[in-house]
C-alpha cells in the first residue's frame, strides 16, 4: 500500500479548497482534503477492503448515492442498513451498499455513529 523507499509524489490542487493527491509508484492512491484525513482512492480501498471502518447503507439508497446524493442516516438505520458503532464526527469511512461486495465509496461522517442511531 505504501511501499518502502518508493517516492511519494504530492499534487497540490489549489482552488476554494486545499486539494492535495498522493502518488505512489506511479498511481494515486491517497487523496487529502484540507482540514479532513487522508483517505484512499476507490480503487486503493477496492484493494485493501479492511484498511478503513464500513458503513453499509440499504438497497434503495444505491442508485440516489450514485447520483450525487449524500449519505443520509434513514438509509443507514434501515433494515440492510450496519451502522459501525464507537466512531466520531469527521471520521473516514467506506460506504458500502447491501448485498455488494465492493464498497461504492470513501466519506467523512459529518455526525457521530451514536447521533446517527438516535
Amino acid at each position: 500500500m505504501w511501499p518502502a523507499k518508493i517516492p511519494v509524489l504530492q499534487l497540490k490542487i489549489r482552488g476554494d479548497n486545499l486539494l492535495s493527491f498522493y502518488q505512489i509508484d506511479g498511481e494515486i492512491r491517497f487523496m487529502e482534503i484540507r482540514d479532513y484525513p487522508l483517505m484512499p482512492m476507490l480503487r486503493t480501498l477496492h484493494q485493501y477492503p479492511y484498511m478503513m471502518d464500513a458503513m453499509q447503507c440499504d438497497k434503495g439508497a444505491i442508485r440516489h448515492i450514485f447520483s450525487g446524493s449524500h449519505v443520509m442516516a434513514p438509509g443507514l438505520t434501515s433494515e440492510g442498513g450496519i451502522v459501525h458503532a464507537g466512531l466520531p464526527a469527521r471520521a473516514p469511512v467506506a460506504i458500502t451498499a447491501e448485498g455488494k461486495q465492493h464498497a461504492m465509496g470513501v466519506g467523512v461522517l459529518s455526525m457521530s455513529s451514536e447521533e446517527i442511531v438516535s
